[in-house]
């Protein structure tokens, strides 16, 4: 029986190193500003007297920008040093903050908001690959899964705690505020990044080439956990997350009240939490393939809650898995993606990842809401249920074709009231095992 304490050793490992720590601070200080942002941004939209659908172009803005900084950043993260490439796209985005508040500030019109924001997509885009493989180098693979736990956890905390307790006072006070906050945490993210040693590029060759990012598509169809790993990513983060956000708000404030959808909301940031510290306790990322095939079914379970549960607490309990599935998913696959892509292409297979979520979330976040309307939200939900439990079993029975069984993870662990059950292939076995 593993002790708490070795179950915990991966977090005292990460903290340990002290340039670990100076990254989760200086990234924790951008994520409670985008958290306060977000929050205020629309606010200060309507108090300029712009309409939902100038809204629309500002995200999508930063939707596009993501997915053009993708293209990009896989390659300056493989070949550039990943430290100076993040602290020029905090920069960056920081200064693009700043230039929104000018422009609320000076009444400019609507579109120069859309080209502020498309740079700061851009800056996303770039710096996520960048994010991944500095943390990569930081920290040895065993403490991996803790630093990317660490990371969701507090990314999913500021994001319940901070639009609820800050973010209230500054939308009364006066919104835009809100948004020069997020930009000045981007520089104190980049002055912390900045403390960090200094890390040799990965690859040398002469040529730069966005073409290159096209090879990360291949290393990612080469290894089969990998393949398995980024289908289960498009049902569980790009799939059913995006309706989670767009078509379940209407489905419970029509069942309910909108006082609920809130209440839901923040379940959700608080399973998020719990699942981004479960999945370190767990391994998860050691078992690739099962933690996919437990989220999935977890989360077929909570959209089936949402969109047919008749009581408040089987909708509070179905928005909570959601959040536990969407960061435990998360927290292993960027695990994953580090310890198994080659060190050299760590870049480009997350570009390929934020390149594909970030490129097809718009469509989801459209399409969802076009559905909705046409079906209704809670059916909408109930078959989101089915399209997850179908896309998992899928992903199971694959598994068994393309891993060899000598070498199949997806004798995965299930928690459940302090058991875990023990899966071989899609079939769960009848014998529990206490932890």
């Amino acid at each position: 029986m593993i002790s708490i304490a070795e179950r915990l050793s991966p977090y005292t490992e990460a903290l340990s190193v002290s340039s670990f720590r100076k990254l989760l601070i200086g990234q924790s200080l951008s994520m409670a500003g985008d958290a306060i942002c977000l929050a205020a941004l629309p606010i200060a939209l309507i108090r300029t007297g712009y309409g939902a659908e100038v809204f629309g172009f500002v995200m999508a803005a930063v939707g596009v920008g993501s997915v053009i900084g993708a293209l990009v950043g896989g390659l300056l993260a493989d070949r550039k040093s990943p430290k100076q490439v993040l602290i020029y796209t905090d920069t960056a985005r920081g200064c693009a903050q700043l230039a929104a508040v000018a422009l609320f500030f000076s009444g400019t019109p609507w579109w120069c908001l859309v080209f502020a924001y498309l740079i700061f997509g851009i800056g996303i885009g770039v710096s996520r690959p960048c994010a991944q493989v500095l943390l990569a180098k930081l920290l040895p693979k065993q403490a991996l899964v803790a630093g990317n736990g660490a990371m969701n956890f507090v990314d999913n905390l500021v994001a319940v705690l901070f639009p609820a307790t800050l973010g209230v006072f500054i939308i009364f006070w006066d919104p835009v505020w809100g948004i020069l906050i997020d930009g000045l945490t981007f520089f104190c993210a980049a002055i912390y990044t900045a403390m960090l040693p200094n890390f040799e590029p990965c690859a040398l060759e002469a040529e730069f080439s966005i073409r290159e990012t096209v090879n990360g598509i291949a290393i990612v169809a080469g290894n089969s956990k990998l393949l398995l790993g980024f289908a289960a990513t498009l049902v569980v983060n790009v799939l059913c997350f995006p309706i989670f956000l767009v078509v379940a708000p209407y489905a419970i404030s029509n069942r309910f009240n909108e006082e609920m959808w809130g209440v839901c909301l923040a379940a959700s940031g608080f399973g998020a939490c719990i699942g981004s510290i479960v999945t370190v306790l767990v391994s998860g990322h050691e078992r690739l393939i099962g933690l996919a095939v437990t989220c999935g079914l977890f989360l077929a379970g909570a959209m089936a809650l949402l969109g047919m549960g008749s009581s408040s607490w089987m909708a509070i309990l179905g928005a909570t898995l959601v959040g536990v599935v969407e960061a435990s998913w998360l927290t292993g696959w960027a695990t994953a993606m580090q310890t198994l892509a080659p060190e050299k292409d760590l870049g480009k297979v997350v570009a390929v990842d934020t390149l594909f979520t970030s490129g097809v979330h718009p469509f989801i976040f459209l399409g969802s809401g076009i559905v909705g309307g046409m079906v209704g939200y809670s059916q909408t939900l109930s078959l989101t249920a089915i399209l997850s439990a179908v896309g998992t079993l899928l992903i199971g029975l694959a598994s068994i074709t393309l891993i060899p069984r000598s070498a199949q993870d997806f004798a995965g662990w299930c928690v459940c009231s302090g058991y875990r059950f023990a899966f071989a292939g899609p079939w769960i076995a009848t014998e529990l095992q206490p932890w």
